[in-house]
């Protein structure tokens, strides 16, 4: 990347300096023309004065006019030849000036005059008749002020031509350098830790994050990581905790299995009874970390909220689970709350409800369990209820997580964990109070998306 980026300045570093040559040698030019329109302005303005010198009504030249104009001619560094139609000459720059005294030709910057290359003749009229020519050519002053300016302004517009392909190209240059390191340097960062972290080393993180795109890019990576680490850790946590609730059914199984062969035991029905519940033990596990592992494949098949009526959707819930807590004698109520509809998943609010019931009813020994429901702006809530034994506060602490039991519990500890995922895939958080004595409320928030009024 370094050097794609160091070629990239550099072409820009290329079409700065051609532009800059372009646009110099564009001034030059335009200077050049700028001399040679105000030549052409010099000549027609001595064509003009020669003409005027030419008395017509008397047929002969006004050798004042002619003078001055010629003195003009010198002074303009234009050495000029008045002929007749047949060529002869009438008056020139040379005899003009070898006329002044040599102070005033030192003044007028003209000492030593002399042309150089060959006339340009063009015609004289007069009353639209030619009268005759004036022939010009350029005056050798390589000395004088203005030529000297003018050689002045070329050099200098050359040097200044040099001195910034100079600035410019080494500036850029050295930016090039500079920006390929600076920009290239994050990511060689970001890739060295991409490596390390495809090499298993999930403790890997960013410095330098920022509100531009490669702090925000580092950002993201650090986010990635963490959540990699966390998953890993809870990969292991699920494995260690599956590993030791397998543990203990299966060696109460072999130990009455080796006692039955050893005869310490007879193989009666009150022994097989036992090893039966031990495996219904195993198989509600299993259940269970399937639930547990579908609520978590949930999370990569999100399904599009469905409008349901809450009251509705509850009503089916407690009708369905009547049965289990009237065996125990307990109540289940719905509070009468006004009907609306939300946006929802109902398969997975469906699932979450159950296992909070379910854990209602386990951990109540008398009363009951009331479910009730509510907006609060752009979330519903639905909470449950129970007048059970309440919690510590070590248990709230750790209540949600996978294969914590509290005391006297008889599950595996995945209900309220499987609960939690599902809220959290939909968007929405799950909360409990409770109390010692006091029973508890479990709480779960969902946004509820476009509201209907029934």
């Amino acid at each position: 990347m370094r050097s794609k980026l160091f070629f990239a300045f550099f072409l820009v570093i290329a079409l700065a300096l051609f532009s800059n040559f372009f646009f110099g040698e564009k001034i030059m030019s335009d200077f050049a023309a700028y001399e040679k329109g105000t030549r052409e302005d010099h000549i027609y303005w001595l064509l003009d004065s020669v003409e005027n010198g030419y008395r017509y009504d008397e047929g002969r030249w006004n050798m004042k006019t002619l003078d001055d104009s010629l003195q003009w001619a010198a002074m303009l560094r234009l050495d000029c030849r008045v002929e007749d139609k047949s060529g002869r000459l009438i008056a020139s720059s040379s005899q003009v000036v070898s006329r002044l005294s040599e102070e005033m030709q030192r003044k007028m910057q003209i000492m030593g005059l002399s042309g150089e290359g060959p006339y340009e003749r063009y015609p004289l009229f007069r009353m639209g008749r030619q009268i005759g020519f004036l022939a010009v050519r350029d005056i050798q002053t390589g000395n004088s002020v203005v030529r000297r300016k003018e050689r002045a302004f070329k050099e200098r517009g050359r040097q200044f031509l040099i001195l910034s392909f100079a600035i410019a190209g080494g500036g850029a240059l050295f930016l090039a350098v500079v920006f390929s390191q600076f920009l290239s340097r994050p990511v060689r960062e970001l890739k060295d830790a991409s490596e390390a972290l495809a090499r298993g080393n999930l403790t890997v993180r960013l410095g330098g994050t920022g509100p531009d795109e490669i702090g925000r890019l580092k950002a993201a990576f650090n986010a990635m990581a963490e959540a990699l680490q966390r998953e890993d850790s809870l990969r292991k946590q699920l494995t260690a905790n599956v590993a030791h609730e397998l543990r203990t059914p299966l060696a109460i199984m072999k130990a009455n299995i080796e006692a039955m062969l050893d005869g310490v035991i007879e193989a009666d029905r009150q022994g097989l009874e036992a090893l039966r519940a031990e495996l219904d033990s195993l198989t509600r596990l299993i259940g269970g970390i399937e639930d547990l592992t579908k609520a978590e494949a949930s999370f990569f098949k999100k399904n599009p909220p469905e409008e349901v009526l809450l009251r509705e959707f509850l009503e089916g819930i407690v009708l369905g689970m009547m049965p289990l807590f009237t065996d125990r004698g307990l109540a289940l109520e719905l509070a009468p709350e006004r009907e609306f509809a939300v946006f929802t998943e109902p398969e997975k609010l469906e699932k979450v409800l159950r296992n909070l019931l379910v854990n209602a009813r386990n951990h109540t020994r008398q009363g009951g369990v009331a479910l009730r429901y509510g907006r609060e702006g752009a979330m519903f809530y639905v909470e449950v209820e129970d007048t059970g034994e309440g919690m510590s506060p070590d248990d709230l602490d750790r209540i949600f997580d996978r294969f914590y039991k509290g005391k006297d519990s008889k599950g595996f500890g995945l209900g309220l964990a499987i609960a939690r995922q599902l809220v959290e895939i939909m968007g929405g958080n799950i909360s409990v109070k409770s109390a010692p004595g006091e029973g508890s409320v479990f709480r779960v928030s969902l946004p509820s998306r476009a509201q209907v009024e029934r």
